[in-house]
C-alpha cells in the first residue's frame, strides 16, 4: 500500500481538522488584513482597493462587523502615516531649516488624512463652546460654516503641534512621530468604546456598535507596543497620559452634549496628539 493512501485510511479525521484549521486560519488573516486596508482607507486619503475588489467575495467574510473602518488597526495606520513623515525627516532635515521642516510636516499630515480630525476638532470647538443646551449644541456642530471657536482651536491645534516638532532636534523628531501619531489614533477607538452616542443616529453611532472588545485589545496594545519600541519609558508615559487625556476630554464633551459624535473623535484625537508631542518634548533628553 502505497503511503499516501496508508495516512488517507489511517488518519482522515486528523487530516480533515488540520485542513479545516489551516483554513481557518487563512480566512482569519484575511480578515484581519481587510480591516487593515480598511482602516487606512478611512483615516487616510491613501489610494487602497475595497476589501471586497482586494479579495474578492467568495474568500472573505466582507459582512464581518467592523470591517468598514477597522478600528483595531487605528495605531498602525498612526504608525504609516508616521513612517511617511519620518522619510522626510531624512531627505530634507539637512536641506531644510527645522522650522521650515515642522511647517511642512504639519501641512504633509493634514493633507495625507485629508483634515478629517482636524475638520471634527474644528466642529466640536464651535459646538461645544457655542450653544446653552446640548440641543443647541449638536444643531451647531451640524453646520457646515466654521464658526469662531472652531478656527480658534484650528489654529490652536496646528500652532502648538509645530511648535513642539519644532522643538526636536533632526531625527528626534522621528520617534516622537511615531509614538505620537499611533498612540493619538488608539484614543479614538478608547472613546468609541466608552462612551455613549449623542445622537440615535450617525455615522458615529454606526461605528460605535462595531466596536468589540477585542478590537479594543488589539488597538490598546499595538500603540503600546509602538510606544515602547521607539519610547520605551517616555513612550509608555505618552501612552498612559494620552489615553487619560482622552478619557477626560471624553467625558468632559459627554456631558456637554449628552454623549460623543463623529467630530469630537477626531478633536479626541487632536488632542491627544497635541499632547503627546508636548510630553515628548519635555522628556525629550530620554527618549
Amino acid at each position: 500500500m502505497a503511503e499516501d493512501e496508508f495516512n488517507q485510511q489511517q488518519f482522515p479525521k486528523n487530516g480533515g481538522r488540520l485542513r479545516g484549521l489551516a483554513s481557518s486560519i487563512g480566512l482569519e488573516a484575511l480578515n484581519q488584513l481587510a480591516e487593515l486596508v480598511a482602516a487606512i482607507g478611512f483615516l487616510t486619503i491613501i489610494p487602497t482597493l475595497s476589501p471586497r475588489r482586494l479579495f474578492g467575495s467568495q474568500s472573505i467574510k466582507l459582512t464581518a462587523p467592523g470591517l468598514g473602518m477597522g478600528s483595531g488597526y487605528f495605531p498602525l495606520v498612526g504608525l504609516l502615516l508616521a513612517l511617511l513623515l519620518s522619510l522626510l525627516v531624512v531627505v530634507l532635515r539637512t536641506l531644510v531649516p527645522s522650522l521650515g521642516l515642522s511647517a511642512l510636516l504639519v501641512v504633509v499630515l493634514v493633507i495625507l488624512t485629508g483634515g478629517l480630525h482636524l475638520d471634527g476638532l474644528m466642529d466640536s470647538c464651535d459646538g461645544v463652546f457655542g450653544g446653552e443646551t446640548s440641543e443647541r449644541r449638536l444643531e451647531i456642530m451640524q453646520d457646515s460654516r466654521v464658526g469662531s471657536f472652531g478656527v480658534l482651536g484650528g489654529i490652536s491645534a496646528l500652532l502648538l503641534k509645530f511648535a513642539f516638532l519644532a522643538s526636536l532636534p533632526g531625527l528626534s523628531l522621528i520617534p516622537a512621530l511615531l509614538i505620537a501619531l499611533s498612540t493619538s489614533r488608539w484614543t479614538m477607538t478608547l472613546a468609541l468604546n466608552f462612551f455613549p452616542s449623542a445622537r440615535s443616529s450617525g455615522l458615529g453611532v454606526t461605528f460605535r456598535q462595531v466596536i468589540t472588545r477585542s478590537r479594543l485589545v488589539l488597538a490598546g496594545i499595538t500603540a503600546l507596543i509602538i510606544a515602547l519600541v521607539f519610547g520605551h519609558l517616555v513612550g509608555l508615559a505618552v501612552w498612559i497620559v494620552a489615553t487619560g487625556v482622552a478619557f477626560g476630554v471624553g467625558a468632559w464633551i459627554a456631558r456637554r452634549l449628552g454623549g460623543l459624535t463623529g467630530d469630537t473623535y477626531g478633536a479626541i484625537e487632536e488632542v491627544a496628539e497635541v499632547t503627546a508631542l508636548l510630553l515628548i518634548v519635555i522628556l525629550q533628553r530620554w527618549v
